[in-house]
Order: C-alpha cells, then structure tokens, then sequence
C-alpha cells in the first residue's frame, strides 16, 4: 500500500467499537475483550505499520483518536471505556519517545458524536439525554486543532469530562453512568 503512496505523511486511526456491557453477566472472557481488541490494538498496531514509513517524511503526522469517555467513563460501557483510556495513556507515551523526531503525535478525543456508535444499544437514559455533536462540526474543531498544532484536541464534551474528571472524579463517573446502570439492573430483573 505505501508503495502506492509514497507521500503519505499523516495517519488518523479513528478505529472503535462501543457496546453495552452488564460486567456481572460477562461470561465469555474473549468476546468481553473485542472493545480492547479493536480500540487499543487496533491503534498501536497501526502505528507500528506506519511508524518506519513517517520517519522518513519532513513533517509527518500520528492521530489518535480516543473518547472524552477516556477521562470519565461512561459504567453501561465500560470496557469501551476503558480500552479509549488506553490510547490516550499510549499516545502520551508515543509523544514523548517521538519528540526527537519529525513525528507530530495527537489525540483526539471526541465527545458523543452523531454516528452509529452513539445510537448502538444505547438508549437516552443510558447517554443522559445527551444531543451528540454532528460530525461535520467535531471535523471541523479537529482540523483547527490540527492545524494549531494542538497535542490534545477535545471538542466541546470532551473538554468538560476532562476538567470534571480531574477536579471531581468521583461526582464524575457518578453523573455520566448511575441513571444508566440503574435502568440496566430494572432491564434485567
């Protein structure tokens, strides 16, 4: 494939999959993974097949897209939550051990976004009745951010459950998940 681009100089590995997961059902240890498989995998395996080639471009460019559910998880998604949290670590790390190089590395973190990976499983009580923010918009802030030279692109949302995560963890994870995992028990009974 690089043979056939041999210009290619910025890689945005936008990979993931979202389910609704009740942890006390779980039972299958690999299809309880496939989250992990696919959104933290699935983002460093890319880079490393990119990796060799972007070193030999003048200003090449790694993007990693994560979640605002990376700094406060979203309890009916927990493992998507969980394997978003991975990339964000990871890209920092990629950061650091590429700052000597003509690598630019970023994350984006997008807040819910209108694909069908909000609407998925989930049901309004379970994403707090949040409006999800069209893509064309969180494209847009992405390219800015790009173009500004931003490390850590967060859109709208995003920006918030970083902040809130920070300053409040505990009131946090709390607000984006209790109603959820309330209605998910009742669904169960």
């Amino acid at each position: 494939m690089l043979q056939d681009h041999p210009a290619l100089d910025v890689v945005i590995h936008c990979a993931g999959i979202m389910r609704k997961l009740d942890l006390q059902k779980a039972a299958d240890f690999v299809d309880v993974t496939r989250e992990i498989e696919t959104n933290l995998n699935g983002t460093i395996w890319a880079n490393l097949a990119f990796l060799d080639h972007l070193r030999t471009r003048p200003d090449a460019m790694l993007v990693n897209v994560s979640s605002g559910l990376a700094f406060v998880p979203l309890a009916v998604a927990p493992i998507y939550s969980a394997a978003k949290a991975g990339p964000h670590a990871y890209t920092q790390s990629l950061r650091l051990q590429l700052k000597d190089t003509h690598i630019s590395v970023v994350e984006l973190a997008p807040p819910s976004t209108d694909t069908p990976l909000f609407y998925g499983d989930f049901t309004k009580i379970d994403t707090g009745g949040l409006k999800p923010m069209r893509v064309d918009a969180m494209v847009t802030k992405a390219i800015r951010g790009m173009e500004r030279g931003q490390t850590e692109i967060r859109p709208c949302l995003a920006n918030v459950l970083k902040l809130l995560g920070r300053i409040a963890p505990n009131t946090a994870v709390h607000m984006a998940g209790n109603a959820a995992v309330d209605a998910m028990r009742k669904a169960s009974v």
